[in-house]
């Protein structure tokens, strides 16, 4: 008795300092995990040179701010900036996981411009941004297409266009081709085709890609035979990444060593912002998307095709297949940049806008046209001013 009540004490020792060890290094390694990330990213926006910190991402030139009911009941979110009477209106179709967000410098360009009167349209896809989900698990282009068509019923009846889109927004243009073919045909001057494709992405073998194809097969099934499945906690995890979401945004979507600290900051809210079911919403629409055959009804527009040299989602040789199929665009490869150019070079991106803006301002003004237009102030497409951020020491490798 008297061994076992000397020893009792001891193994209760070193029980309590066992369990405290443990308890100290689940606290030591939560510490890590918080402290860590905070730690190096606090250290890399710092250490970056950053030309866009004082910028207001959050109220760019805004002239009206509304509200649309879909047909389906999804509220989305539009933005104007210009006069309504503008002889030309730019609407822009934001991509996979972003928000109009992702054309800030596009939308400040437009509305700086001189010369032709302008005005831009913006809107948040379904489940995106500021816009309310579709009633439904899986999402179609088609969907985004009827969307577009209601956004231009409603913030641009009438008058001449220019539609602009950044990956899953290029889909949605060539989509509205094809579903609204006289509309398009009447209206549509110039096109511009941001990091898009017209087919083939379910073949890209690229990390990006190849988790989007898992998510697929893994996570869709689940969505459609679970009833109820809510995924809130999901979401929830992903709006407290933090910092740890902010480096792991610097290093997936950025090409260049240190890019600007606020516009990886921007591309991670909207990520973030992104819900997990509007994620997995739109895998299969993105992979099965194949518009090949629509192209020829985007002949004789000038059109923009641009993309990034080492962007891993719609890689360049979609871009390229995309500007061979329509004769007379202009194909800009955009030296070391990614996914989302509109924001690594958007000096470089506006540029080539406007230039292509100005080519649908002269064929406006000199009555090339087939469809009625407005009457066109005498100097329209002259005197643009070029709206450059910055100027970067390397220039974009161009082709055309």
């Amino acid at each position: 008795m008297k061994h076992r009540q000397s020893h009792g004490p001891s193994r209760r020792a070193r029980g309590w300092a066992v369990a405290g060890g443990v308890t100290g290094g689940i606290a030591l390694g939560a510490a890590l995990a918080i402290g860590i990330p905070r730690y190096v990213a606090r250290r890399t926006r710092a250490s970056s040179s950053d030309p866009y910190a004082h910028e207001p991402f959050e109220l760019p030139p805004t002239s009206s701010v509304f509200t649309l009911r879909t047909e389906d009941g999804a509220p989305i979110h539009v933005e104007t900036v210009g006069p309504d009477d503008a002889d030309l209106t730019v609407v822009f179709a934001h991509g996979y996981m972003q928000d109009m967000n992702t054309f800030y410098f596009q939308r400040k360009a437009v509305a700086e411009a001189t010369g032709l009167s302008m005005r831009a349209v913006l809107y948040d896809q379904p489940g995106h941004g500021r816009s309310g989900p579709l009633a439904r698990t899986e999402y179609t282009i088609e969907d985004l297409a009827g969307i577009l068509h209601e956004v231009l019923e409603s913030a641009a009846p009438s008058g001449p266009l220019v539609l602009v889109g950044h990956s899953m927004g290029g889909m949605t243009i060539q989509v509205y081709a094809r579903l609204h073919p006289e509309v398009f045909a009447e209206r549509v001057k110039g096109v511009a085709f941001l990091s898009t494709s017209a087919a083939g992405l379910d073949t890209v073998e690229t990390k990006p890609m190849r988790a989007l194809r898992r998510l697929r097969r893994t996570v869709l099934p689940m969505l459609q035979q679970v009833a109820g499945w809510t995924p809130d906690l999901i979401d929830r995890s992903r709006m407290l990444a933090g910092d740890l979401g902010w480096l792991l945004t610097r290093r997936s979507s950025f090409v260049t060593a240190n890019p600007p600290a606020s516009i990886v900051s921007l591309v991670e809210r909207m990520n973030r912002g992104t819900s997990i079911q509007s994620i997995v919403g739109y895998a299969r629409a993105i992979l099965d998307h194949d518009e090949t055959a629509t192209l020829p009804l985007f002949k004789g527009l000038p059109t923009l095709v641009a993309v990034g040299d080492s962007d891993p989602l719609t890689p360049p040789e979609h871009s390229r297949r995309l500007a061979e199929a329509l004769p007379g665009s202009r194909l800009e490869l955009i030296g070391e940049a990614g996914h989302s150019p509109q924001l690594e070079y958007p000096g470089e991106i506006s540029q080539h806008l406007l230039e292509m803006i100005d080519k649908v301002a002269a064929e406006i003004g000199d009555g090339s046209t087939a469809a009625p237009c407005p009457p066109v102030r005498e100097d329209a497409g002259r005197g643009r001013r070029r709206w450059t951020p910055f100027s970067r020491p390397y220039g974009p490798r161009l082709e055309s």
